[in-house]
Protein backbone atom coordinates (compact mmCIF):
# COMPACT_ATOMS: atom_id res chain seq x y z
CA UNK A 1 0.00 0.00 0.00
CA UNK A 2 0.91 3.55 -0.76
CA UNK A 3 0.65 5.84 1.73
CA UNK A 4 0.63 10.03 0.47
CA UNK A 5 1.29 12.50 2.57
CA UNK A 6 -0.17 15.56 2.00
CA UNK A 7 1.50 19.00 3.05
CA UNK A 8 -0.18 21.12 5.66
CA UNK A 9 -2.65 23.81 3.87
CA UNK A 10 0.22 26.82 4.59
CA UNK A 11 2.84 24.91 2.77
CA UNK A 12 0.03 23.79 -0.48
CA UNK A 13 -0.93 27.17 -1.10
CA UNK A 14 2.64 28.54 -1.09
CA UNK A 15 3.46 25.89 -3.17
CA UNK A 16 1.03 26.97 -6.12
CA UNK A 17 1.83 30.46 -5.36
CA UNK A 18 -1.57 31.73 -4.03
CA UNK A 19 0.40 33.51 -1.04
CA UNK A 20 1.79 35.71 -3.46
CA UNK A 21 -1.42 36.15 -5.54
CA UNK A 22 -3.78 36.91 -2.57
CA UNK A 23 -0.96 39.59 -1.30
CA UNK A 24 -1.25 41.19 -5.18
CA UNK A 25 -4.65 41.48 -4.88
CA UNK A 26 -4.96 42.85 -1.44
CA UNK A 27 -2.37 45.67 -2.09
CA UNK A 28 -4.56 46.62 -5.41
CA UNK A 29 -7.68 46.80 -3.18
CA UNK A 30 -5.75 48.92 -0.40
CA UNK A 31 -4.10 51.00 -3.18
CA UNK A 32 -7.48 51.70 -4.87
CA UNK A 33 -9.31 52.64 -1.34
CA UNK A 34 -6.51 55.11 -0.65
CA UNK A 35 -6.85 56.67 -4.08
CA UNK A 36 -10.86 57.05 -4.06
CA UNK A 37 -10.56 58.51 -0.24
CA UNK A 38 -7.75 60.91 -0.85
CA UNK A 39 -9.99 62.58 -3.93
CA UNK A 40 -12.78 62.48 -1.85
CA UNK A 41 -11.30 64.30 0.69
CA UNK A 42 -9.50 66.48 -1.48
CA UNK A 43 -12.93 67.27 -3.13
CA UNK A 44 -15.06 67.66 0.33
CA UNK A 45 -12.07 69.87 1.67
CA UNK A 46 -11.18 72.24 -0.75
CA UNK A 47 -11.50 76.07 0.06
CA UNK A 48 -11.06 78.55 -1.99
CA UNK A 49 -13.05 81.77 -3.10
CA UNK A 50 -13.43 84.31 -6.04
CA UNK A 51 -15.73 87.24 -7.52
CA UNK A 52 -17.62 86.88 -9.89
CA UNK A 53 -20.05 88.95 -12.35
CA UNK A 54 -22.43 89.18 -14.75
CA UNK A 55 -24.12 91.62 -16.98
CA UNK A 56 -28.24 92.11 -17.64
CA UNK A 57 -30.04 93.98 -20.19
CA UNK A 58 -31.61 97.07 -19.25
CA UNK A 59 -35.51 97.49 -20.15
CA UNK A 60 -36.99 99.99 -21.27
CA UNK A 61 -40.57 101.24 -20.76
CA UNK A 62 -43.42 100.38 -22.73
CA UNK A 63 -45.19 103.39 -23.99
CA UNK A 64 -48.99 103.91 -23.88
CA UNK A 65 -50.28 105.93 -26.86
CA UNK A 66 -53.31 108.92 -25.55
CA UNK A 67 -56.03 106.70 -25.56
CA UNK A 68 -59.59 108.13 -26.43
CA UNK A 69 -63.48 106.97 -26.04
CA UNK A 70 -64.86 104.49 -28.63
CA UNK A 71 -67.97 106.09 -28.76
CA UNK A 72 -69.49 109.69 -28.23
CA UNK A 73 -70.45 110.50 -24.30
CA UNK A 74 -74.11 111.83 -23.03
CA UNK A 75 -74.12 112.70 -18.95
CA UNK A 76 -74.55 109.05 -16.98
CA UNK A 77 -72.97 107.16 -20.13
CA UNK A 78 -70.04 105.06 -20.18
CA UNK A 79 -67.34 104.33 -23.36
CA UNK A 80 -64.96 101.63 -24.19
CA UNK A 81 -61.04 103.01 -23.97
CA UNK A 82 -59.18 101.83 -26.66
CA UNK A 83 -55.16 102.39 -26.25
CA UNK A 84 -52.01 101.03 -28.35
CA UNK A 85 -49.45 99.80 -26.12
CA UNK A 86 -45.52 99.58 -28.10
CA UNK A 87 -43.00 97.59 -26.37
CA UNK A 88 -39.23 98.23 -27.76
CA UNK A 89 -37.42 95.56 -25.35
CA UNK A 90 -36.88 91.87 -27.16
CA UNK A 91 -38.61 90.08 -24.76
CA UNK A 92 -42.21 90.56 -24.18
CA UNK A 93 -43.54 92.47 -21.03
CA UNK A 94 -46.27 91.78 -18.89
CA UNK A 95 -48.65 94.62 -17.58
CA UNK A 96 -51.12 93.62 -14.26
CA UNK A 97 -52.94 97.37 -14.98
CA UNK A 98 -53.67 100.46 -16.95
CA UNK A 99 -54.62 103.53 -15.04
CA UNK A 100 -55.05 107.20 -15.45
CA UNK A 101 -51.43 108.83 -15.20
CA UNK A 102 -51.94 111.99 -13.41
CA UNK A 103 -48.91 113.80 -14.52
CA UNK A 104 -50.57 114.31 -18.06
CA UNK A 105 -53.31 116.78 -18.71
CA UNK A 106 -55.84 117.15 -15.98
CA UNK A 107 -55.51 114.21 -13.47
CA UNK A 108 -54.44 112.24 -16.82
CA UNK A 109 -57.26 113.63 -18.90
CA UNK A 110 -57.48 116.42 -21.36
CA UNK A 111 -60.58 118.17 -23.90
CA UNK A 112 -60.39 119.48 -26.97
CA UNK A 113 -59.33 122.99 -27.74
CA UNK A 114 -63.44 123.93 -28.72
CA UNK A 115 -64.36 122.93 -25.52
CA UNK A 116 -62.55 124.88 -22.50
CA UNK A 117 -65.59 124.96 -20.26
CA UNK A 118 -65.72 121.84 -20.05
CA UNK A 119 -64.59 120.44 -16.45
CA UNK A 120 -62.62 117.07 -16.75
CA UNK A 121 -63.59 116.36 -13.41
CA UNK A 122 -67.15 115.12 -15.14
CA UNK A 123 -65.05 111.87 -16.16
CA UNK A 124 -64.02 108.95 -14.14
CA UNK A 125 -61.61 106.19 -15.40
CA UNK A 126 -61.78 102.52 -13.74
CA UNK A 127 -58.23 101.15 -13.46
CA UNK A 128 -58.16 97.83 -15.88
CA UNK A 129 -56.78 94.75 -15.13
CA UNK A 130 -57.99 92.60 -17.63
CA UNK A 131 -60.32 90.66 -15.01
CA UNK A 132 -56.53 90.30 -13.17
CA UNK A 133 -55.03 88.53 -15.83
CA UNK A 134 -53.22 92.11 -17.06
CA UNK A 135 -52.25 92.05 -21.09
CA UNK A 136 -48.75 90.85 -22.27
CA UNK A 137 -47.25 92.80 -24.75
CA UNK A 138 -44.80 90.92 -27.51
CA UNK A 139 -41.41 92.05 -27.59
CA UNK A 140 -39.62 93.67 -30.57
CA UNK A 141 -38.89 91.32 -34.03
CA UNK A 142 -36.47 92.67 -36.15
CA UNK A 143 -35.83 96.33 -34.86
CA UNK A 144 -39.69 96.99 -35.07
CA UNK A 145 -41.45 97.02 -31.58
CA UNK A 146 -43.78 94.46 -30.24
CA UNK A 147 -47.56 96.09 -30.19
CA UNK A 148 -51.00 94.98 -28.60
CA UNK A 149 -54.40 97.17 -28.84
CA UNK A 150 -56.21 97.14 -26.10
CA UNK A 151 -60.10 97.96 -25.68
CA UNK A 152 -61.06 98.73 -21.97
CA UNK A 153 -64.58 98.18 -21.94
CA UNK A 154 -66.76 100.64 -20.23
CA UNK A 155 -63.37 102.41 -18.68
CA UNK A 156 -64.90 106.00 -19.18
CA UNK A 157 -67.47 107.59 -17.55
CA UNK A 158 -69.28 110.92 -17.39
CA UNK A 159 -71.22 111.95 -14.71
CA UNK A 160 -74.95 112.52 -14.65
CA UNK A 161 -74.29 116.02 -13.53
CA UNK A 162 -71.49 117.66 -16.66
CA UNK A 163 -72.09 120.49 -17.83
CA UNK A 164 -73.26 121.79 -21.30
CA UNK A 165 -69.62 122.92 -21.76
CA UNK A 166 -68.81 118.93 -21.92
CA UNK A 167 -71.19 118.78 -25.22
CA UNK A 168 -69.28 117.21 -27.99
CA UNK A 169 -65.93 117.07 -26.58
CA UNK A 170 -63.25 115.17 -27.86
CA UNK A 171 -61.61 113.65 -24.63
CA UNK A 172 -57.86 112.56 -24.57
CA UNK A 173 -56.96 109.75 -21.47
CA UNK A 174 -53.33 109.57 -20.92
CA UNK A 175 -52.34 106.45 -19.02
CA UNK A 176 -49.84 104.59 -17.11
CA UNK A 177 -48.99 100.90 -16.90
CA UNK A 178 -48.70 99.53 -13.66
CA UNK A 179 -47.43 95.86 -12.47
Amino acid sequence: MVELQLAPPRARRHARGGRPRRVARLSIVVVAVLTAGGTASAFWTGHGQGDGSVATATTDAVTLSPASPAAQMYPGSSADVMVAISNPNAASVHIGSLALDPAIGTGGLSADSAHPMCELSSFGFTTATNGGAGWTVPGATGGTAGTSAVTLAGALAMSLDAPNGCQGVAVTVYLSAGQ
